[in-house]
């Protein structure tokens, strides 16, 4: 008994190292401060005359399943201000944003994950 035990661990432990190895790791997809800095990279709130100004953290609401296309659906609250070319602000606007979050490498080969807006 004691025996068919340890196999039966023994053989569980393979199998999860095997479909680590394999890549079903995409299972848990990035965690809520990678998605918020995959989001801050894309540039959308800096830079420009035009611009959004970021008004509140970033809320992650959803993280849908990995897809086939090797990104995560990703829903986010945003609160943000759009400044205007002759300086005028806009009032907070809230809004719920679907990003696509996935892999890439940067320039240095290091992978990091990139997020592009909309579903796709």
């Amino acid at each position: 008994m004691r025996k068919s035990k340890r196999i039966a661990a023994t053989l569980l432990l393979l199998i999860v190292l095997a479909l680590n190895v394999s890549g079903c790791s995409k299972l848990f997809g990035p965690s809520d401060t990678e998605v918020i800095a995959a989001i801050n990279d894309t540039g959308l709130f800096s830079g420009g005359v035009e611009k959004f100004t970021l008004n509140a953290p970033i809320v992650v609401l959803d993280k849908g399943l990995f897809s086939s296309d090797g990104a995560w659906q990703v829903k986010v609250k945003l609160t943000y201000t759009y400044t205007m070319a002759g300086g005028r602000e806009t009032k907070p606007i809230e809004k719920i944003q679907s990003f696509r979050i996935f892999k890439s490498k940067d320039s240095s080969g290091n992978v990091v994950w990139k997020a592009a807006s909309g579903p796709q």
